[in-house]
């Protein structure tokens, strides 16, 4: 599929309006087109004593990388890379909800901005972002990573989003992903980033008052109440146990999915689990 025009400063915060981006507190959003990691791009910039809520946003990245070091390719002009910089003190135990954070508004984003009804898009615990149009053109739309940097200026959390925005059939990173165009949903640019830039606004304003999105998570997760059975590398849940299967049938204050086992409940940390397969 062609690219998709490039989006522009101004006209995303002009949409946007005053956020934790965008307001006194906000360092802004920069719009460049190409890079090799938005991620390692906002690292390095923490390292030098940079600071403030902002956002890195690229058309193109020739490195970035998924959970466990996994590759995150694009197509020049059809995707957004998007790194979000978030400054804060809370408790270690408290970060975790960050990358949820992400799935959470990215949902919101396409159902306002991409015209999706609720009950297509799907947000697979922790923060993969499914949409399901009845078609051979469901699948995974968006990918997230977050990560902790430490800097002059204090701790700061890094938030990797990839929304797969007009990438054709042929392009698709995986034959699971999907892209907006191909799910024939409205996919601008500006408009996708002014609409992240208020429900990260939104979300983030609550978790740095109280450390969680747990209630507004739970009401989105589609995991819950879903036959799952999930994957992980040898020996990380002890006893060399490569799998385990269940209903997921909640997430605990820290982020970890609850599930209902043949052994009993147990609750398992994303860090942990390789891959969450629904049935």
């Amino acid at each position: 599929m062609p690219s998709t025009p490039s989006p522009t400063a101004d006209r995303v915060i002009d949409r946007a309006g005053d956020t934790l981006f965008t307001g006194p507190r906000g360092g802004g959003i920069a719009c460049i087109d190409s890079t090799g990691s938005t991620n390692a791009d906002m690292a390095a910039f923490v390292r030098q004593g940079g600071t403030s809520f902002r956002l890195l946003v690229a058309d193109h990245q020739d490195s970035g990388r998924g959970r466990f070091s996994r590759s995150w390719q694009d197509v020049p002009g059809t995707a957004l890379a998007i790194s979000v910089l978030v400054p804060n003190d809370r408790p270690p135990q408290d970060w975790g909800w960050l990358s949820m954070v992400a799935g959470l508004a990215v949902v919101r984003v396409i159902e306002e901005v991409g015209g999706a009804d609720r009950s297509r898009v799907t947000l697979k615990w922790p923060n993969d972002v499914l949409v399901d149009l009845g078609t051979d053109h469901g699948g995974k739309v968006c990918g997230i990573l977050s990560e902790r940097v430490d800097g002059p200026a204090g701790p700061h959390a890094i938030i990797g989003i990839g929304i797969n925005v007009s990438m054709g059939r042929d392009e698709l990173p995986l034959p699971t992903a999907t892209s907006l165009a191909l799910c024939r949903l409205h996919h601008d640019k500006n408009e996708l980033l002014a609409s992240l830039l208020v429900h990260l606004d939104e979300l983030l304003t609550v978790w740095l008052d109280t450390g969680t999105v747990r209630d507004e998570y739970v009401a989105r997760c589609d995991t819950i109440g879903t036959p799952v059975r999930l994957t992980f590398d040898p020996d990380t849940i002890g006893g060399g146990a490569q799998a385990v299967e269940g209903i997921g049938v909640g997430v605990d204050i820290d982020g970890a999915i609850v599930v209902d086992t043949s052994s009993g409940r147990r609750s398992f940390n994303a860090g942990d689990v390789s891959h969450l397969r629904t049935r």
